[in-house]
């Protein structure tokens, strides 16, 4: 006669289980609808409802994990590692729309910004660029909305180099194609003629693939020229500060490029 002195194998939980499985599922549900967004394969709003949905699904996935980790804890099932996995699956997902958000709270809600407010670089193409369910396309900056402007980016301001006009407009078009950006129109008169005074382009963002509009406007200043520039975001009524940045980091790179203004 033998006896088995082993330990009965514990029960496996089934709610951390449950809390795994939903951390995975959401993380399906933000690839694709991360997918969606970034191949413009439906309308904008409808892809940011499968995201939103996607972070919901996390959220209640680390609630679960929570809440299996105190079963597992006072009940001796199995399924802590299980748990914990599911908390810290679903914080990851939840860690980039988190820090993005962050920097919303943080920036004024603006998508349009110029280094010029008073007579800021106009866009005539973008208009036939846009698609049905982008903004308008942006005119003239409201007196309000200037002030705000002025008031969060007190720093953007138009950029004078000694090059004239001509140099400078090729150094633009160089950063323009440097950067990835879609043109739109001509950037030169035919024949190799000297560039226009003027580029306007598309920027995509590096994530998401958000599309926004960008217009460089050179003219002559003295012996030398000026630099103004624009950037408008094409959803959304808030852009993170995002239009600033942009217009911000190329005009230090146009400096650089013009060595130094």
């Amino acid at each position: 006669m033998t006896f088995d002195l082993r330990e009965p194998r514990r029960r496996r939980s089934r709610l951390a289980g449950l809390a795994l499985a939903l951390a995975w599922f959401s993380v399906l549900v933000a690839l694709y609808a991360f997918a969606l967004l970034r191949l413009r394969l439906v309308e904008p709003f409808a892809a940011f409802a499968a995201f939103a949905s996607g972070l919901g699904i996390a959220v209640i996935a680390i609630l679960l994990g929570a809440l299996a980790l105190v079963v597992v804890w006072t009940t001796g099932l199995r399924g802590g590692v299980r748990a914990a996995a599911a908390i810290a699956i679903s914080l990851a997902v939840l860690a980039g729309p988190a820090y993005v958000a962050g920097r919303g709270f943080r920036a004024p809600v603006l998508n349009d910004v110029a280094t010029d407010l008073a007579d800021p670089p106009a866009f005539t193409r973008a208009g036939r660029d846009r698609t049905p369910g982008d903004l308008p396309v942006p005119g003239a900056i409201p007196a309000e909305q200037a002030e705000r402007l002025r008031a969060a980016y007190a720093d953007l301001q138009p950029l004078k180099l000694s090059q004239p006009p001509d140099e400078v407009s090729n150094l633009v078009i160089a950063l323009v194609e440097e950067r990835g950006w879609r043109t739109l129109g001509p950037t030169a008169y035919p024949r190799g003629g000297p560039p226009l005074g003027r580029v306007e382009a598309v920027a995509r963002s590096p994530v998401l693939g958000f599309e926004d509009d960008v217009v460089i406007r050179v003219r002559e200043d003295g012996t030398g020229s000026r630099v103004d520039m624009r950037s408008a975001s094409r959803l959304g009524r808030g852009d993170f500060g995002a239009n600033a940045e942009r217009i911000r980091s190329f005009l230090a790179d146009l400096k650089a490029a013009a060595g130094g203004g």
